[in-house]
């Protein structure tokens, strides 16, 4: 199978924003309403285009991404949740480029440091830019950059022990940009700034999904006061709305898992950006959010699957209701070595697409405890939801559970892979489609 390229996609750009939930999170808070020939389809990877596994251990194949074909599928065993910490770097095969313009940080009304969030480990700046005057970088950039954004995110470590989580990140996003498709799901990167390397320069994408999420909750709940008519619907929009979005956000984490091999590690609404469509007019062609596309972005708890070396305390911040349940024991919080999986990040994709249906960004009902201990039980998640105040939005076998119930499974190893998952959503998709032409037609 063929993973088609556009060759002639130009670079977006990047940031990362997210609020905190009862566990703070390792991204910055949002502070806003903030050589293949082919052309790759826009917006989502059909499944039918990857082949390799699904499975945690991937060994990358000498063969290009977009012929990986494995031989037998692996699966990382439940218990083996660390790898051990070595001293090699991560730049042995992907150097990590310095930014090649200066910034300057933005002041705020009161005369401070402009910021866009804060986090666990980090916080982003607002940054203006202008030319370098020295031409000379020591490191070319990830990416062309033939013109010079407007303004950047410039994420900077809080505490001393956030300078190797930051590095990780920075040769992680190093990486990625080198493989195929990138500009599609993951938030560009300008390079590093700073005499270790730890400073992140990023491009400033306002919007995320949690902040949309946030937007269409309260819309919904106003709506609620003079209409029960939406009550059934998830509250972004329309069924074929919801799995738009769950096509391009599987299809993103398909892509991760099987191309990249990398395991994001804290996929939740406030590390998917929205990105303006570039090119498109709002309302043109099928999109998962109008006139926007969703990228990932904070990749300070990711790890490649096709190297051993890991920064320690990857799980330290994560958000612990869209963490899967058996990265949530004692033993594996207290390892410094755990990390996340592909299997773990299914889940997390799949209670952010729940969030998506029901407004609620906590997850759970109840107090910051309650929620923490419902969260350990994780496979029990639309059961929770459905009891809760927008259970009418999850109804017993329709069409949101037949799309998440193989993704939040107890067993971590029973659980669908990102690819398996992508051809339920797409064979769903079509199944809907289906329906409503023939309830259309009578």
């Amino acid at each position: 199978m063929v993973f088609m390229v556009d060759m002639d996609s130009s670079p977006r750009n990047p940031m990362l924003f997210d609020q905190g939930l009862s566990t703070p999170p390792t991204t910055p808070t949002t502070a806003w309403k903030e050589n293949s020939k082919s052309q790759f389809s826009h917006g989502s990877v059909p499944a039918s285009a990857m082949t390799p596994p699904s499975s945690p251990w991937l060994s990358k194949s000498s063969a290009p991404p977009s012929l990986i074909t494995p031989t037998h599928e692996t699966r990382r065993p439940s218990s083996q949740l660390s790898r051990s910490t070595t001293n090699e770097d991560l730049s042995q095969e992907t150097s990590t480029p310095q930014c090649p313009f200066d910034f300057e940080i933005l002041k705020n009304e009161r005369g401070r440091d402009a910021t866009f969030g804060s986090g666990a480990w980090s916080i982003v700046f607002k940054a203006s830019t202008h030319p370098r005057t020295s031409t000379s970088l020591v490191t070319p950039p990830t990416s062309p950059t033939t013109s010079l954004p407007a303004v950047v995110a410039v994420k900077k470590p809080c505490r001393r022990d956030a300078n190797a989580i930051l590095r990780t990140e920075a040769q992680i996003l190093s990486y990625l940009h080198t493989v195929p498709c990138s500009n599609k799901y993951v938030v560009p990167f300008y390079g590093t700034t700073g005499p270790d390397g730890s400073t992140l320069v990023l491009d400033a994408i306002p919007y995320s999904l949690e902040d949309h999420i946030r937007k269409y909750a309260y819309e919904a709940r106003e709506e609620l006061k003079s209409s029960l008519s939406t009550m059934h619907e998830p509250i972004l929009g329309s069924v074929s709305q919801w799995l738009d979005l769950a096509n391009s956000l599987v299809s993103g984490l398909a892509w991760l898992h099987n191309i990249a091999c990398v395991v994001h590690g804290d996929v939740k609404p406030g590390n998917v950006l929205l990105r303006p469509r570039a090119g498109d007019s709002v309302g043109s062609g099928t999109q998962a959010i109008e006139g926007y596309e969703p990228v990932y972005a904070d990749f300070s708890s990711s790890t490649r699957l096709d190297d051993d070396t890991i920064t320690p305390n990857t799980l330290a911040a994560v958000t612990r209701e869209y963490t899967a349940p058996e990265l949530l024991s004692s033993k594996v919080l207290r390892d410094p070595n755990s990390c996340a999986t592909t299997s773990s990040d299914v889940f997390s994709l799949a209670v952010t697409l729940l969030v998506a249906v029901t407004g609620e960004l906590h997850v759970y009902g109840g107090s910051v405890f309650q929620r923490q201990l419902m969260a350990t039980q994780g496979w029990l998640v639309l059961s929770h939801v459905r009891n809760g105040e927008q259970g009418s939005r999850v109804p017993m076998g329709g069409v949101v559970e037949k799309v998440l119930e193989r993704a939040v499974l107890k067993d971590d190893l029973e659980r669908v892979n990102a690819l398996e998952w992508l051809e339920i959503v797409e064979q769903t998709k079509t199944k809907t489609k289906t329906t409503k032409k023939k309830h259309d037609f009578r």
